[in-house]
């Protein structure tokens, strides 16, 4: 591209056709599907769903919930176009709620007004259907993780995925909505002094747990790595069932920090996958404990 003014990257896919992308100086990207430019970045999620392990993904086993939240939010959106809309939406009104509490706050005013109860009305039911799939779609997920934790490491480990709301919800009162609102308002004056919003989905808590204990805290970080190895390959059946797309698999250094055990469960598995394309810096390693990825169960290309 330096000495060129333009970039062309095409290829051809089974379900979608001719996808292009192009690159030109002083006009930037496009993407066309088909020949058809593609003009808004969210009418693409989900067209080629792609499953991606790579050494940044450990800040997910130790990082804050807001990259938990992100992480999954993308994950839901490519096989829910609803729930795409709905997150888009929220987010919209919910930055325009907290640059409003900001104002707020350099007036020095710290009372429940009507323009927040506007947002709040407009975000409470939002807040409640993004609050309402996680729910029901984490529920998938665990079976999943659970399923293949159980199928490479055989020791029958829970693990699971805990989501929590934002909200005091409880089984006495289990209005959503009359929560949410309540809750925004009696917070008022700690939402101004800092200047953004403490409720809602935009704020649900997400903790992996392992044996009944956090992750973060309670596992070495080889078990962290076959804990995410595990949720991938659960993101992916996910993303099978619920989009009817099975997903293109990229893992980069997967056997880095696993042990021999789990390395050869894992290679006898992830061999009946359709498409995964796996990067290592260990295989004379692996070679040399006995575990040998064949030419016949995967195409080796030594560099």
């Amino acid at each position: 591209m330096r000495d060129h003014d333009h970039a062309l990257i095409k290829s051809k896919w089974e379900n979608l056709g001719t996808v292009k992308f192009t690159l030109v100086r002083n006009l930037g990207k496009k993407l066309l599907l088909n020949n058809v430019s593609v003009e808004r970045y969210s009418d693409w999620i989900g067209k080629l769903p792609v499953v991606v392990l790579s050494p940044e993904d450990s800040v997910l086993t130790s990082g804050a919930p807001q990259l938990k939240r992100q992480y999954f939010d993308r994950l839901f959106s490519q096989v829910s176009h609803e729930y795409l809309a709905n997150l888009i939406h929220y987010s919209k009104l919910l930055k325009q709620r907290n640059a409003y509490l900001k104002l707020k706050n350099d007036r020095k005013s710290f009372t429940y007004d009507t323009q927040l109860e506007t947002y709040d009305e407009q975000l409470a039911p939002l807040s409640l259907k993004l609050y309402a799939f996680r729910k029901e779609n984490f529920s998938i997920l665990n079976d999943f993780l659970h399923a293949f934790f159980l199928a490479i490491d055989e020791r029958d480990i829970p693990v699971s995925i805990e989501y929590k709301s934002s909200l005091s919800l409880s089984e006495k009162n289990n209005s959503y909505i009359e929560t949410f609102l309540s809750e925004s308002r009696g917070n008022i004056q700690n939402e101004i002094l800092l200047k953004r919003s403490l409720r809602g989905a935009g704020y649900d808590r997400i903790e992996f747990k392992r044996s009944s204990q956090a992750l973060k805290t309670g596992a070495s970080q080889g078990e962290k790595k076959f804990w995410l190895v595990c949720l991938k390959l659960a993101e992916g059946k996910y993303i099978l069932q619920q989009g009817g797309v099975e997903p293109l698999y990229l893992f980069d250094d997967l056997f880095s920090e696993l042990d021999i055990d789990h390395t050869r469960n894992l290679l006898h598995h992830i061999r009946e996958l359709k498409q995964i394309i796996v990067t290592s810096t260990d295989l004379s390693d692996l070679r040399r404990q006995g575990i040998s990825p064949t030419p016949g169960s995967f195409n080796i290309i030594d560099i």
